[in-house]
């Protein structure tokens, strides 16, 4: 694989571009992430609620600042950054008792999703230069049917040409989100796609020392550590 990416050119951002993503933290981003928070929202460990964030934003807006501009300035995170709690969501008509049959649910700390927010949002407007059109999964502005579409038009050029011999494949990288190696993801992708800087070294922090703790019947299990899967 290491061989492969290093031969492989992918889509880099120019130094305007990711300049733009080093750029101090300022409160009206902060506002606007808070502003989208659902007030419904459930809660992470610290029992603190997407509705308190609404309520009290006006309070919270200069203290978040301050503590992301030192996240910035550091890269590091508060140990409660880390922190999740994955609730076990049993998948309809299924088997109970197979593992598989759950879809995990993972609750982190508001303050931590509002940084997480923040970082996303500032590289949205890079996403559709730097990764592949043909990837239409979790990319705003792209739907399934794009490449259901494609694959059409495909068939039908086949279809048109003497020499037919020809195999379309479809490959899904099963659990892709939650099995990524996070090492991989930030040294070998992020770097080669011109992410650098202050906003590397704050994803640097986020997973750091990622941990999560399993909520099985209301009960709280040990604390275990996570070296894959993305912070969602």
């Amino acid at each position: 694989m290491d061989k492969f990416l290093d031969s492989y050119n992918l889509a880099k951002l120019d130094q305007e571009e990711t300049d733009n993503l080093n750029r101090p933290i300022t409160k009206k981003e902060i506002e606007t992430v808070i502003k989208s928070i659902p007030k419904n929202k459930t809660s992470g460990p610290d029992s603190f609620s997407g509705e308190f964030y609404q309520t009290f934003r006006e309070d919270l807006i200069p203290i978040l600042l301050k503590l992301f501009q030192k996240i910035r300035e550091d890269g590091m995170l508060p140990n409660t950054f880390y922190e999740a709690n994955i609730s076990l969501i049993p998948k309809p008509d299924k088997d109970s008792t197979k593992k598989e049959k759950y879809t995990p649910m993972s609750l982190m700390n508001i303050d931590a999703k509002i940084l997480n927010k923040l970082l996303a949002t500032r590289i949205q407007q890079y996403i559709k230069r730097i990764i592949h059109h043909g990837q239409v999964g979790f990319t705003p502005g792209t739907q399934g049917w794009f490449n259901i579409h494609r694959s059409i038009n495909v068939i039908h050029h086949v279809n048109k040409m003497r020499n037919k011999n020809y195999t379309i494949i479809s490959i899904d990288a099963e659990k892709a989100f939650d099995m990524i190696q996070q090492q991989f993801m930030i040294k070998k992708n992020l770097n080669k796609m011109g992410i650098e800087g202050n906003y590397l070294n704050i994803i640097k922090g986020i997973y750091e020392k990622t941990t999560a703790n399993i909520i099985l019947n209301g009960q709280k299990l040990n604390t275990i550590p996570l070296r894959t899967g993305t912070r969602q």
